[in-house]
């Protein structure tokens, strides 16, 4: 992921949440989170559009944040 955040910095925020603490907890609840890793990804008004659970090859992931972005272009 971190390769992944450098590409597309500026293009998409990465928000990381703790499951140990409340505010993880919470996030987890609302976007129905079971597990992790888990990777939600957003559009800019906050709806979920795509999730992501275990480990995923690095192409999958980009392809679904280009997928996200050109969702945000229309």
């Amino acid at each position: 992921m971190n390769e992944a955040r450098k590409h597309y910095r500026g293009r998409i925020n990465f928000v990381d949440a703790n499951m140990d603490q409340q505010s993880g907890k919470e996030l987890a609840k609302q976007y129905q989170v079971i597990g992790y890793p888990t990777l939600l990804l957003l559009d800019s008004k906050g709806n979920k559009v795509s999730t992501l659970r275990g480990v995923m090859p690095l192409a999958l992931i980009e392809k679904e944040f280009e997928n996200l972005l050109a969702g945000e272009k229309k």
